[in-house]
């Protein structure tokens, strides 16, 4: 799906393309892609009647956040041609951007109408409805789909998502089996399994983080997942290692950092290495990351270092003065003194 704004979140380019009316300044284009726009502009001023030119640098526009300029260049486009359905499907996702997911529909449904049997045009029906959760209609795309393509494995995980919002775990386990028998290299299936058999810490949900990992070994979220259902478990040392890779993937990863000083906090009673990490959360970390800076109080009262800890459980309630736990932190503090 050449230009699909789903699987996970999803997720992500929608929120940094938060303002669709954003441009990209000369200067942050490229000279080769400055390039490309100038034999765009020179070949639509020589044929200005060409469709697909202007498609092509809507195209562009759209591949440099420049959503105003794209829609207005497939705009043009459509005026020239209102058969093409490649237009209708960049204009569905510049819609979708933009938070229009009527409009969305509405060009997406009037490709399928020039091509009732494109399975790009009904996958992506399928992904819309399925976002508004309308799980009938996006069933409906998908299976269409499969009556095209039996082997299709975009429509098989949408439909174990579908499953999944929809609440019916035991579908949803089917459907992402049967597209990665489909599709060996499907992430976002093996991810999903391991998600959702970690939810009854199964072991079969660490084979599904591995699988998902040697398909994308750096993924932060297929790590942290594995990660944490490590934890869980109580194996303490190979989460530990799992969330060191984290960090070297990403040192502002924060949360590897918590959940590794979680771990020697509770589970492995170090707390000086606890100590440790909780300080790189809250030095990564969001600002006034005050459950960080409590679980330090903590390890600092369990090292008998009274005096940071009770730095700690102020500063704590000082941001959040319901934080119970902090205050009960220095009551207990009080009552030695």
């Amino acid at each position: 799906m050449k230009y699909s704004w789903i699987i996970i979140g999803i997720i992500l380019l929608a929120s940094c393309e938060q303002n669709p009316s954003k441009k990209l300044v000369t200067s942050d284009v490229p000279a080769e892609e400055t390039n490309v726009f100038d034999s765009l502009n020179s070949e639509i001023k020589s044929d200005p009647g060409n469709s697909q030119l202007y498609y092509q640098r809507a195209v562009n526009h759209y591949a440099h956040r420049d959503l105003a300029s794209s829609l207005s260049d497939v705009g043009r486009a459509l005026k020239l041609d209102s058969s093409n359905v490649e237009y209708y499907m960049l204009l569905s996702n510049l819609k979708m951007l933009s938070k229009q997911s009527r409009e969305a529909r509405n060009a997406l449904i009037r490709a399928n109408e020039l091509e009732p049997k494109n399975i790009d045009v009904l996958l992506k029906l399928g992904e819309l409805y399925m976002l508004v959760e309308d799980f009938k209609n996006s069933f409906g795309y998908l299976n269409q789909v499969l009556e095209v393509d039996i082997h299709n494995a975009t429509a098989y995980r949408l439909k174990g998502f579908n499953y999944k919002y929809a609440g019916d775990t035991v579908k949803a386990v089917s459907s992402f089996q049967t597209a990665i028998e489909q599709d060996p290299n499907d992430y976002d299936s093996y991810l999903q399994l391991g998600l959702l058999y970690s939810i009854y810490l199964d072991p079969l949900a660490i084979d599904y983080y591995n699988n998902a990992l040697k398909v994308n070994p750096n993924s932060l979220e297929a790590l942290y997942a594995k990660g944490l259902h490590l934890q869980r478990e109580f194996k303490s040392r190979e989460a530990l290692e799992v969330y060191a890779r984290i960090a070297e993937l990403n040192a502002d990863y924060f949360n590897a950092y918590y959940n590794s000083g979680y771990i020697y906090l509770e589970q492995l009673q170090v707390y000086d290495s606890a100590a440790l990490f909780f300080s790189q959360a809250i030095d990564h970390g969001p600002e006034r990351y005050f459950q960080a800076m409590y679980n330090r109080g903590l390890a600092y009262e369990r090292l008998q270092d009274f005096k940071n800890a009770k730095l700690d459980y102020t500063e704590v309630l000082g941001i959040n003065p319901q934080y119970d736990l902090a205050a009960l932190g220095l009551s207990r503090l009080e009552e030695m003194e």
